[in-house]
């Protein structure tokens, strides 16, 4: 069974745009889901939060290596990091 979807999404004045819904479903995207925005070679990528920290924590080096990068990618107002070195000190 084919479980790919295409859909087309409009992005508003503000940048802003509406998951379908039955993406939103299919993926387990409620109203408090945070995601990660990730630009990487013309395209946009959408993960949840919690799978991009699992991630990032399975693998040291792949950590180490892009907390610069990404550091500087995302604005202090993001809470991303605030909650992976929180959790990182924790371990």
């Amino acid at each position: 069974m084919n479980n790919q979807k295409m859909r087309t999404v409009n992005v508003n004045d503000r940048g802003q745009l509406v998951i379908p819904e039955d993406i939103r479903k299919d993926l387990g995207i409620e109203g408090t889901t945070t995601l990660v925005l990730i630009k990487k070679e013309g395209e946009i990528l959408l993960k949840k939060e919690a799978e991009v920290l699992e991630t990032l924590d399975e693998n040291r080096f792949w950590k180490a290596a892009s907390h610069k990068a990404m550091e500087s990618a995302w604005g202090k107002e993001d809470k991303i990091w605030e909650k992976f070195f929180k959790k990182g000190k924790e371990a």
